[in-house]
């Protein structure tokens, strides 16, 4: 029985991990014809409308304060719709594997930041070692000719991998700002933060609309669709159910999967390449994460 609930999660956890790695195959062919704040937006719209059916459901209430508010439009600002924008924009100019890839980042900015905001993952040498080897694994993705391109003045080469990095930033700080909001279970938080990322970007997108207007193709209206249905609200709803089952530990491997998803869908459906620097950088990445992780979880032992 054991063995099937585990064998039950850890399928859960590729599936998962599948649905988030596929956003950014979505999100390339959404930006084909949309506005990237638009594609932000009604992803959130899509999203919060789906996540907040689902609370319904669950029959869960809330009482909010001014605090808790702030908070939350805090986090959708920065965890939602800046990380959602950016990595938008960044595939207008590079492929969506690409984007997947240096999303990796993520988990080694959480070792650095986790440090200054919680008692209890505090720096060490070995946190030290895996953050060097996820950096370096970093530049081996971010490529010469990128770095180059500071000095030949051609920052399109260089800005957009920058934003992916941003993005994975807002989504560190994100978390830790979710950890300081306590006795309010995860999927109150989680629909509400979504709700006001939405209601956030929704001045931004009709600004950016009246400037100039999006013509999404049909394959467009259908990319923008399943960003905010799958990758945004179904995603959600597995992440709340694999916590629940398996803990945080167990979700927290997606991190080295999402990276393979974003490269298969992104060759399946676009026939992107990725060059062996790509792949040693990801290689790095990963094994930074992995004694990150593991460094961190001996300390919590």
């Amino acid at each position: 029985m054991k063995n099937n609930i585990l064998s039950n999660n850890f399928f859960l956890l590729i599936v998962l991990s599948a649905i988030w790695g596929s956003a950014f195959l979505a999100i390339k062919i959404s930006v084909e014809n949309t506005n990237p704040v638009t594609v932000a937006s009604i992803r959130l719209i899509i999203g919060a409308f789906f996540l907040y059916i689902f609370y319904k459901y669950k029959k869960l209430k809330f009482n909010p304060n001014i605090k808790i508010l702030f908070y939350f439009f805090l986090i959708g600002f920065i965890g939602n719709f800046i990380p959602f924008f950016l990595i938008s924009w960044s595939e207008i100019y590079i492929q969506s594997n690409t984007a997947g890839l240096l999303l990796s980042i993520a988990p080694i900015f959480a070792l650095v930041i986790s440090h200054f905001s919680t008692k209890d993952h505090k720096f060490s040498f070995n946190k030290l070692i895996a953050i060097l080897i996820g950096f370096v694994g970093v530049i081996f993705i971010f490529g010469l000719d990128s770095l180059l391109g500071l000095f030949v003045n051609d920052y399109l080469l260089l800005l957009p991998k920058l934003a992916v990095i941003l993005a994975a930033l807002g989504y560190v700080i994100s978390s830790v700002l979710a950890y300081r909001i306590k006795d309010i279970n995860i999927i109150t938080i989680t629909t509400f933060v979504t709700i006001s990322a939405a209601i956030i970007s929704i001045p931004f997108m009709v600004y950016v609309e009246l400037y100039k207007f999006s013509l999404p193709s049909n394959k467009s209206l259908i990319a923008l669709v399943y960003l905010g249905v799958f990758p945004t609200a179904i995603a959600f709803l597995l992440r709340f159910h694999i916590i629940a089952k398996a803990g945080p530990i167990f979700l927290s491997y997606v991190a080295y999967l999402i990276p393979g998803f974003a490269i298969f869908w992104g060759f399946v459906f676009l026939r992107e390449t990725i060059s062996i620097n790509v792949i040693i950088g990801l290689i790095f990445v990963l094994i930074g994460t992995f004694l990150g992780q593991k460094t961190t979880n001996v300390q919590n032992n």
